[in-house]
């Protein structure tokens, strides 16, 4: 069977042929479809994630690079204090893509499925308007309340001392860029949805060199400090949101931006919130490990938080590459899904989970290699010391996290949310035994490793879920089989009738 042929009867291109076709769907096949929607239903599979994944993996690369320059432009023109309060802000940064990912990433699997069922473009309105009239509201609620309890906030990251008013300034202003950013997020998952894998990686182009450009500014020249890191955010992800809109507008037909098509109908609600509540779960996660390493880790002193900040944002490069790869290839997954596709569906994972683990092995080497050359490039000697062995462990811990990437995003891909949310949860609840007693038992080699010991053990999880829920089984094509076997009872029907007609004659 090859990879453009369906298990359960299913028709080669996916949808069923009785359905309306949806807004890039010729009724005569492949090549009538556009590039985006090739891609997601009969490209080669390697083709397919490349050209999905490499971008939006490249586009990660960017942000995480930034993100290293950003920490440079910190620590280079403000203070260790300063640099301190960007690992500080983490949890807030957590709360924000939470909300993000809820809308963000249900909303576009579910948008992926209903193109692969072959659904017309109005019922993919009403899950677009769903998702990006939520996201704005819920941003607005998140800065209003963020920014009004930002002190007690501040204090509970840990920041005391020197570096509680730069991460004050610095919580202040991420909560007010909270609807742009989860704005932002969520139209750049509902792009990706319909294979627009480029233009994607096109909108983090626009906010990275937003970002640098005022980094320079606010930074270097204007001498803010913490708070022009903050300022240079905010219009990076205003700019990078309104690409992704003027884009969609004038693009899909499946986005809509109309209000009279929002809706709150349990059939949009229940799917988006099953997949995205598992992206929350992982944001969550993100928020309280970030907690309880900022408090752990500031026992050992402000130059032991920002060298943990140092080396996650190095680990970033790598990591974002490997879940690019991945989550570029989540449109892809739904799609085929959606279809019916079991083959497609099967070989499609397998790809993706070699080119995540190559990918992650290759890119992990050099930066171990070179880990004191690239932490010295942003600290000094206290930093590079203390940082080397986090960096370390983060890297060995980045080959298992390629794996357990794979299985989240399929679950995510495929609607189970329950198992998604089980991995997500497990790998939580994996980590927090570990990082603190590794703390207590072991000092401080025992909160760096465990990182590694947790993704050894969040894999065999995923596994395990991944064998339980049936692999890469899909859904027997059953309208299709029902109207064949319809149309068949009709054509009996007929016979039947006839030959009585002819008999009374």
């Amino acid at each position: 069977m090859t990879s453009h042929q369906t298990e359960n009867n299913a028709p080669k291109n996916g949808a069923s042929n009785n359905t309306a076709p949806t807004a890039g769907h010729g009724p005569h096949g492949a090549s009538e479809d556009p590039q985006n929607i090739y891609l997601l239903k009969d490209a080669p599979i390697l083709k397919a994630l490349l050209s999905l994944g490499v971008p939006m993996a490249l586009g990660l690369a960017i942000t995480s690079i930034y993100n290293v320059v950003n920490s440079y432009f910190v620590g280079h023109y403000g203070s260790v204090e300063e640099l301190a309060a960007t690992g500080y802000g983490v949890p807030v940064f957590g709360v924000i893509m939470a909300i993000a990912g809820l809308f963000g990433l249900g909303a576009s699997t579910l948008a992926s499925r209903k193109l692969g069922e072959g659904q017309p473009a109005h019922e993919i309105h009403r899950v677009t308007s769903f998702a990006l009239y939520s996201a704005l509201g819920a941003g607005v609620i998140a800065a209003i309340i963020g920014f009004i309890l930002a002190d007690p906030i501040t204090g509970i990251m840990g920041a005391s001392g020197g570096s509680y008013e730069p991460t004050r300034i610095y919580v202040h202003l991420m909560f007010l860029g909270a609807p742009f950013a989860i704005g932002m997020f969520t139209l750049e998952q509902l792009v990706r949805s319909e294979g627009y894998a480029k233009q994607s990686m096109y909108g983090i182009i626009v906010g990275t060199v937003v970002t640098c450009i005022f980094d320079v500014l606010f930074i270097a020249i204007m001498d803010m400090g913490i708070a022009g890191a903050g300022w240079a955010m905010v219009l990076a992800n205003v700019a990078s949101m309104l690409y992704y809109l003027l884009f969609l507008m004038r693009k899909s037909e499946n986005f809509s931006a109309n209000i009279r098509d929002f809706s709150l109908d349990p059939a949009i609600i229940k799917p988006v919130v099953a997949v995205g509540a598992a992206e929350l779960i992982q944001s969550l996660n993100l928020i309280f490990s970030a907690l309880l390493l900022n408090n752990l880790a500031a026992s050992y002193g402000d130059d032991t938080v920002a060298a943990f900040g140092l080396a996650m944002r190095l680990n970033m490069v790598p990591e974002m590459l490997c879940m690019g790869l991945c989550m570029g290839g989540i449109p892809l997954y739904a799609y085929a899904y959606g279809a019916r596709n079991g083959a497609r569906v099967k070989e499609a994972l397998r790809t993706a989970t070699i080119l995540s683990v190559a990918t992650s092995v290759v890119l992990t080497i050099p930066v171990l290699i070179f880990r004191r050359e690239l932490l010295a490039v942003v600290g000094d000697e206290r930093l590079v010391s203390t940082g080397e062995e986090v960096l370390v462990a983060l890297m060995l811990a980045a080959v298992f996290n390629a794996v357990s990437i794979v299985f989240v995003s399929w679950f995510q891909a495929s609607g189970k949310g329950g198992p998604a949310m089980l991995m997500t949860l497990g790998i939580a609840l994996l980590f927090f035994p570990a990082v603190y007693f590794g703390n207590m038992w072991f000092g401080f080699k025992g909160l760096t490793w465990a990182f590694p010991f947790t993704q050894v053990l969040a894999c065999a999880l995923g596994l395990v879920l991944f064998l339980a829920t049936g692999g890469t089984k899909v859904p027997p094509a059953e309208p299709e089989v029902e109207a064949e076997g319809s149309e068949e009872s009709d054509a009996q029907a007929a016979q039947v009738s006839g030959a009585q007609s002819e008999r009374k004659a």
